[in-house]
């Protein structure tokens, strides 16, 4: 799922959405609200204030509450309602030794099921990152951004809709943290180098390489980040 956090007014016109499809609309933008940190981890959500703020019945926002709630990334807090997810460092530890794990598998599996399509997409995401004007304020988020879709578009080359679906949600998880490790160690060049060995590999087709750049390439991530965490000596915030 891409980052997409403009107003929902200019995603679409709620107005012209049929009923049905609102659960999925409201859960599309909180969802790229919170793993872009737009929304940070302990965030109340109100739900009187969305129902203001999308102009919808408290129905259709309860649903797509649920399903955030189901993925981890909201939590529901007794007589406070719900809130955005918080991890504290052991918890982060955990999901990133799971993503080692099944990301590695991921890379293996879609470096041997990978097609010409899949190849240009993640080549085009490549070049867009290695496009980008580091002068630029926004340089940060839009390289976080692209960084996202780029291991995304990877994983989805595996063509295996479970494996998909788990390695992405043990993702969203903690992206709004990896952002908050990008912006403050500035890792681009290392991690440019480590783009550029994983997309060769999965252009070669070469699944052993791949499982094995993608394992050290979530462990790096990983070490970055709770070397932040423990500098700061703050708890975890998205």
């Amino acid at each position: 799922m891409e980052h997409d956090v403009r107003p929902l007014s200019m995603l679409s016109d709620l107005a012209e959405i049929t009923p049905g499809l609102l659960p999925s609309v409201i859960y599309r933008q909180l969802h790229a609200e919170i793993v872009a940190g737009v929304l940070p981890s302990g965030q109340p959500l109100r739900q009187e204030e969305l129902a203001r703020r999308f102009n919808v019945s408290r129905v259709p926002l309860r649903e797509a509450l649920t399903r955030l709630e189901a993925e981890g990334l909201i939590e529901q807090r007794p007589r406070r309602g719900y809130a955005v997810a918080e991890l504290d460092a052991s918890a982060i530890v955990d999901v990133f030794e799971l993503r080692m794990v099944i990301e590695q598998h991921a890379g293996a599996v879609a470096a041997r099921a990978r097609n010409q399509t899949d190849i240009a997409a993640v080549g085009e995401l490549l070049d867009r990152m290695h496009r980008l004007d580091a002068t630029r304020a926004d340089y940060a988020q839009q390289w976080t951004s692209l960084n996202y879709q780029f291991h995304q578009r990877i994983i989805a080359s595996s063509h295996r809709r479970t494996l998909v679906r788990v390695a992405n949600n043990l993702r969203d998880s903690v992206e709004p943290y990896v952002n908050i490790e990008v912006s403050m160690t500035r890792s681009f060049e290392s991690s440019e180098v480590e783009h550029r060995q994983i997309f060769e590999a999965f252009k070669a087709g070469d699944a052993d390489g791949l499982a094995e750049l993608s394992r050290r390439h979530v462990e790096s991530t990983s070490r970055r980040l709770l070397q932040v965490l423990r500098e700061r000596a703050l708890k975890p915030r998205m």
